[in-house]
């Protein structure tokens, strides 16, 4: 539907040629078409953009923390080299002087000289950089208990700054997860026809009381929603990190109290499925923590993977934060595998009504703009004939 607004720039050079020919060029009637099309190319990709750009969380670890010493390095420069030269100056009275001034001869090769301030700094087990602070690396130091002398081995002018590094000991309750967010394009969320995700008013979403996504905290993301429990949160997220680079997973527990099997339905919908890498376990609880039912959500084709860990977890009948987790971490990370969202490429996805109309409206006044320019200017087509055949003729009168 976005393309029936080329009909305007169409229906424009049809009446600048019926109407305006001799005010016209063959770059300006270029200008009027073009300039409308390339808006509308603009607006349809920015509005199938914003509807299939979405986030996932990816998981790691800190894997080494560094502190640097300041230091200081010798920097080859060139600066102008200027020579004192006299001259002699008369004035409009017929008076002269002698003046002396300064002018440029060249350069002269020198060095100055750079200054590094200390830094501390951290990096996760793909590669991310993160700085950090004194106190958090010497934490670190202590929690690993390492605390290694490197040489850094550097030009210095007279500081060369060396650096201290602590590592991972591999310890589980010594990993420090980090979580952070990443785009990818999904079809599927803007998709009404294919997987029939029911739309969710607030109303039901209040009435279920479902979870909204929880805001992205790097270095403390709690991937339980519904349940208080520090301890459970801290191992869930170290599961995720301690997968997040060979099985690109992240889990979830959503616990649900005195809900029905419809919130967990209702969830599903909410979230249009969940995101790419996310195995979302769903818990409903009644009285004291009694497990009714459960429910996971997640794009895995591995559907066995889905049904006995629901099944597994609903027959523990009491509700234990930390077994959930336990469970989770040792079982579903070497089954899962991460749905490739490619295979949902055939999908189409067409501009929302309020961008059509949006262009529309933009290419209208574009042209418009455009087309009385084109038509007051003085470069018309008669001007332009006219100017072509004189210099033709200019090249034999000489």
């Amino acid at each position: 539907m976005i393309w029936f607004s080329l009909i305007i720039p169409v229906l424009a050079i049809i009446i600048l040629a019926t109407k305006f020919a001799k005010k016209m060029n063959v770059l300006e009637y270029v200008l009027v078409f073009f300039v409308p099309v390339a808006c509308i190319f603009v607006g349809k990709y920015v509005s199938i953009h914003s509807q299939t750009s979405d986030t996932e969380y990816w998981n790691s670890y800190i894997s080494v923390a560094v502190y640097e010493e300041d230091w200081n390095e010798e920097v080859p420069c060139s600066h102008p080299k200027y020579e004192t030269r006299t001259r002699t100056v008369t004035d409009s009275k017929g008076n002269t002087r002698t003046e002396t001034y300064e002018v440029q001869v060249g350069y002269q090769h020198m060095y100055d000289v750079d200054y590094h301030p200390e830094r501390w700094y951290k990096r996760d087990n793909i590669g991310n950089l993160f700085s950090t602070s004194r106190g958090d690396f010497e934490n670190l130091c202590k929690l690993w208990n390492m605390r290694k002398f490197k040489d850094m081995n550097r030009y210095f002018h007279d500081n060369d700054g060396d650096a201290y590094v602590t590592q991972y000991d591999g310890e589980f309750g010594h990993t420090k997860p980090v979580c952070e967010i990443h785009t990818y394009e999904n079809k599927v969320q803007c998709s009404k026809s294919v997987f029939n995700f029911e739309e969710i008013s607030p109303e039901t979403a209040k009435q279920y009381k479902l979870f909204e996504y929880p805001k992205q905290n790097k270095f403390n993301f709690n991937p339980i929603l519904g349940y208080n429990s520090p301890e459970a949160s801290k191992q869930l997220s170290i599961w995720n990190a301690l997968n997040g680079r060979s099985k690109q997973i992240h889990m979830m527990l959503l616990v649900f109290k005195d809900q029905p099997l419809e919130a967990g339905l209702f969830q599903e919908s909410y979230w249009k499925g969940g995101n790419k890498n996310e195995f979302i376990l769903c818990v409903g609880l009644s009285g004291e923590n009694k497990i009714n039912w459960t429910k996971v959500i997640s794009w895995t084709e591995q559907e066995e993977l889905k049904i006995r860990t629901a099944r597994q977890v609903k027959e523990m009948r009491k509700f234990d934060p930390l077994k959930v987790v336990k469970y989770m971490g040792e079982n579903v990370p070497s089954k899962f595998v991460r749905k490739q969202f490619k295979d949902f490429s055939y999908l189409t996805v067409q501009p929302t009504t309020s961008a059509v109309i949006w262009t529309f409206v933009i290419t209208v006044l574009l042209t418009i703009i455009i087309s009385v320019i084109s038509v007051i200017n003085q470069c018309d087509f008669g001007t332009f004939i006219k100017s072509k055949r004189n210099n033709y003729r200019s090249r034999f009168i000489r």
